[in-house]
């Protein structure tokens, strides 16, 4: 999982804890001791001032590609890191977050994102648990200019969320998915992989499809190679409503009784140059009703090809729990953020299903890299359908 947060610097120095997002209690995890800081250049604010215990100084490096790497003496699990951006209530930082055991094999846990803009304090990201020994940020700038500056970082240990853990082991023991399958990503060109129940009772596939936050949600991830539907064009790890136990497939009417779901989840990461992930949607035997789509940190709620129909948030953060939710009655859709109603669309349609999860609305002729290391990913903490 990934997920952004502001900490107090002598809070986070002092107790070690783990960041936590809006309305999301999170296990605390443990600072790790870095034995040294060295980067790809400096201007004379030097890499060390990173693990100084001070806002007041920093590491500066101007130019895209510039990195500090913490070295943390031997291999550790690591499950975040925090950073504290120099004048980072005044601008945006663009960067990469990479783990190695070597300092010469890299990977990618972090795809390339932004910082807040909003506060100087420690930001946390958090990512699938795993070892390392040397974490590495790769700046490319910043909004105002192309400078990376840090004034302080932090790695953390693991807070279980790696996958599994804790009292579940797939997904199915987090959600009630007894009238879903799950979309991946992954199959063959036009024919992605779909599991259905009772396979789907068990199944779980790391990163796209698995549990997350101490068996508290679950993460899917779809990146802009991925294996699309015959359909679209756009990867997906989706969920699709079923009926009957999952032997058949939703289909109802907006004319007839009332269908409702609710989905308690967060946006974790987006894809580059085209950051827009849809986390639900209705879908009608022809097309899409209408979806939540973030862009960027505008959230819609859409009417068929009107993407930007009604605006709901222009200032989402990225790891902000929220609760989204469709009621489908007597020919209108109400769409519902946080339990506020935020619009009423009418439209009469039939073979009505839903569907939640991650459908990136990005690919590799409008997002770069063309890599698994570029996706749009969310966590579900909650979901629930009802039909009457």
């Amino acid at each position: 999982m990934r997920r952004t947060a502001t900490i107090a610097l002598p809070v986070a120095l002092a107790l070690a804890v783990g960041a936590a997002f809006v309305a999301a209690p999170a296990q605390a995890s443990t600072a790790l001791p870095v034995t040294a800081a060295t980067a790809s250049s400096h201007d004379g604010n030097v890499p060390a001032n990173v693990i100084d215990g001070s806002l007041s100084t920093r590491w500066s490096a101007l130019g895209d590609g510039s990195w500090i790497r913490l070295d943390l003496g031997a291999s550790k699990q690591v499950g975040s890191v925090g950073i504290a951006w120099y004048n980072g209530n005044q601008r945006q930082a663009t960067f990469t977050v990479q783990t190695s055991t070597d300092a010469s094999s890299w990977t990618t846990v972090v795809s390339q994102r932004q910082s807040s803009g909003s506060t100087t304090q420690l930001e946390n990201y958090d990512f699938t648990d795993r070892s390392a020994r040397y974490v590495r940020i790769v700046g490319y700038g910043n909004t105002a200019n192309d400078w990376n500056s840090i004034t302080e970082a932090t790695v953390y240990g693991t807070d279980g969320n790696g996958g599994g853990g804790g009292d579940c082991a797939v997904p199915a023991d987090v959600l009630n998915l007894t009238n879903w399958k799950i979309t991946l990503p992954t199959g063959s060109s036009g024919s992605p992989t779909e599991i259905k129940q009772p396979a789907l009772d068990s199944f779980q596939v790391s990163p796209y499809f698995v549990t997350a936050n101490s068996c508290q949600s679950v993460q899917f991830r779809s990146p802009v190679n991925g294996v699309t539907t015959s359909g679209s064009s756009y990867a997906r790890s989706e969920l699709r409503e079923m009926a009957n136990n999952g032997s058949s497939n939703a289909s109802w009417s907006s004319t007839s009784g009332t269908h409702t779901l609710v989905v308690d989840a967060v946006f974790d990461t987006l894809p580059s140059t085209k950051p827009h992930v849809v986390v639900a949607q209705i879908h009608d035997s022809d097309d899409d009703v209408t979806v939540f789509r973030l862009e960027g940190t505008s959230l819609y709620v859409t009417n068929d090809n009107d993407t930007h129909y009604h605006l709901v948030t222009s200032n989402y953060q990225l790891g902000t729990r929220f609760q989204a939710k469709f009621v489908v009655s007597g020919g209108q859709v109400k769409a519902y953020y946080n339990n506020v109603l935020q619009t009423t669309i009418t439209k009469s349609f039939s073979g009505a299903y839903f569907k939640a999860g991650a459908y990136t609305q990005a690919n590799c002729s409008n997002s770069s890299p063309c890599s698994s290391s570029n996706y749009g990913q969310t966590r579900i903490f909650g979901l629930t359908v009802t039909h009457s």
